[in-house]
């Protein structure tokens, strides 16, 4: 093993906990929207929002980060379905949002260098999130690897604000993609992360984009301390086992389902039969079914 594997939780945090890796990443990303924007610096801050009031859901994200321009990115990895998952997107951004109110002022610094205080008038910083998605998107019809979503009016498809806007980045469509494949800068920044644990040698484009080779050793088993290759293993076995109950789950979702789909089947077949006058005998040994259900028919 060469890299570590990125949906591991020590994976994801080691490689986007790094200020330089997550800039560069950012850049690349959002300049496939806005070529304009340049991100100088980024700070890894505490992923936590506590609770509105004591029924409120808690928020922790993976990875938070602010810029220098004071905008917020919210950097998270779901390895499963998950029902209302968009929903939850823009439940975890909303709240991110709804912070910013604090104690309804903020402050400043004026011309003079003096702290001053003004009431918020609702001017909000821009919340970026990045989902990375072990698995494939619900709706079929999307089968691009990366999907931008904001705030648009629908018929001109005019952005009304760009307050709130993320990304689904739909990991095994890129585990399918070649080198070739790669038509920008974020597409290889998604490539080398998504395809690092099957890469035996360096990662791809390191020619191209420099900072690839500090993602190499970022990234690299080997330069892990002990103590980290033992923190990493215990988050790589954590995340087999979780994955392995889904599966599991899976399966069993399965049988039940064609255990029931025969019943009801079986049943169909019953009421015909018994509609036909054929014996409770008759139709218990046809359909599999016993005589106190087919009594109650």
């Amino acid at each position: 093993m060469k890299y570590i594997n990125p949906v591991t939780d020590f994976g994801f945090k080691r490689i986007f906990k790094d200020e330089e890796i997550t800039r560069g990443f950012l850049n690349a990303l959002v300049q496939k929207y806005d070529p304009k924007t340049y991100i100088k610096s980024v700070t890894i801050t505490d992923g936590e929002i506590d609770e509105i009031n004591k029924d409120s859901r808690r928020v922790v994200y993976d990875v938070h980060c602010t810029t220098d321009n004071e905008e917020h990115f919210v950097i998270e990895m779901q390895n499963e379905p998950q029902t209302f998952f968009s929903e939850r997107i823009v439940y975890y951004l909303s709240r991110a949002i709804s912070y910013q109110q604090g104690k309804g002022y903020i402050e400043y610094t004026d011309a003079n260098g003096k702290k001053q205080k003004k009431q918020w008038n609702y001017h909000l910083k821009k919340i970026y999130g990045v989902f990375f998605m072990n698995f494939k998107d619900a709706d079929p019809d999307r089968q691009q690897g990366l999907s931008h979503f904001a705030f648009m009016e629908t018929d001109r498809k005019y952005q009304d604000s760009d307050v709130l806007q993320y990304w689904k980045i739909q990991m095994p469509i890129y585990r399918k993609m070649k080198e070739s494949d790669c038509h920008d800068d974020i597409d290889k920044w998604i490539f080398n992360i998504t395809n690092m644990p099957e890469m035996n040698t360096q990662l791809a484009f390191t020619d191209e984009i420099p900072l690839f080779k500090r993602l190499e050793k970022i990234a690299s088993y080997a330069d892990l301390s002990p103590q980290q290759q033992i923190q990493y293993d215990d988050s790589f076995n954590n995340y087999l086992a979780y994955m392995g109950q889904q599966e599991y789950k899976l399966q069993e979702g399965i049988k039940i389902g064609r255990a029931e789909g025969a019943k009801t089947a079986s049943i169909a077949i019953a009421r015909k039969l018994k509609a036909k006058n054929a014996s409770i005998d008759e139709i218990a040994e046809l359909t599999g079914l016993s005589l106190d259900e087919i009594q109650k028919l």
